[in-house]
């Protein structure tokens, strides 16, 4: 039986953390009129809100359509950077229901102010706390998935064999795709409430202890923890493993009955989940 099968599922929430997601996933608000993901929606409301506290939160001034503009930005800024080194087409380009969904769900919460209580509640000392933890689980899930799918899964299919076989490759991707937006904001000025967007020098090239944030390094990570449970060849690619051998194999004994998927989502979890 599916999870989303099951009574007791539905009713407690009894199951494995990857069976939660690919509910989330694959189960639309309503198979007809509006045949959309559950997590979709929360993360069009999650790009929303991140576009709103990048431009100034309360003290924003841009008008709606540059508010429109910046929250694509927000949404397709670091998958086009990464498809633009990979010399693939730029993901906004072949995502028409993408923009859709994530232009309404943004218009919508900026013509009917939700968005600005979003926004007055993250600034709470209590609630904001609460929100804090909220959009880290969002981010967290949402990032590993692109990490997987936009990330990993377009360089093992890039007809330059040794792009697809690039470990580096694949760091730089999961570090762009979980941390490229700041990187975007600080070289054009994104942040400025009053939408004076402008190329600049890039404050983290003149000073480089600002690329150390967690979304940026966690990505990279999580890209490494993925490329080292799905790649064949293990020993030929990370040679300093080897010494770790008798207790890796240990491990997997112990953990070769866990599901796979939850063994490729949930780790990268931890490290993404600080942004």
């Amino acid at each position: 039986m599916r999870a989303e099968d099951d009574p007791i599922f539905s009713s407690y929430i009894l199951a494995t953390v990857a069976d939660w997601q690919e509910l989330v996933w694959k189960q639309h608000v309503h198979p007809v009129y509006l045949p959309v993901a559950f997590l979709s929606i929360v993360h069009a409301i999650r790009v929303s809100h991140a576009t709103r506290m990048l431009s100034g939160g309360p003290r924003a001034q841009l008008r709606l359509f540059q508010s429109l503009v910046l929250n694509l930005i927000v949404l397709f800024g670091s998958s086009t950077l990464l498809a633009l080194l990979l010399g693939l087409p730029a993901p906004f380009v072949i995502s028409p229901v993408a923009i859709v969904l994530y232009s309404s769900v943004h218009v919508l919460l900026e013509c009917t102010g939700l968005g600005l209580v979003l926004v007055r509640f993250h600034a709470g000392a209590t609630t904001g706390l609460l929100m804090d933890g909220i959009l880290a689980t969002i981010d967290a899930v949402c990032r590993t998935e692109a990490i997987a799918h936009m990330g990993l899964a377009q360089i093992r299919r890039h007809t330059n064999p040794v792009v697809a076989q690039s470990l580096l490759v694949q760091l730089i991707a999961g570090a762009l795709i979980s941390g490229g937006v700041p990187l975007i904001a600080a070289t054009f000025q994104l942040h400025s409430p009053y939408g004076h967007w402008q190329l600049v020098t890039p404050p983290w090239l003149q000073n480089a202890t600002l690329l150390l944030y967690a979304d940026l390094w966690g990505g990279a990570l999580a890209a490494a923890i993925m490329s080292l449970l799905t790649s064949g060849h293990v020993e030929t690619r990370f040679p300093w493993l080897s010494p770790l051998a008798p207790f890796l194999t240990h491990w997997l004994f112990d953990t070769e009955k866990m599901d796979a998927r939850m063994l490729k989502h949930v780790p990268p979890w931890a490290w993404l989940s600080y942004g």
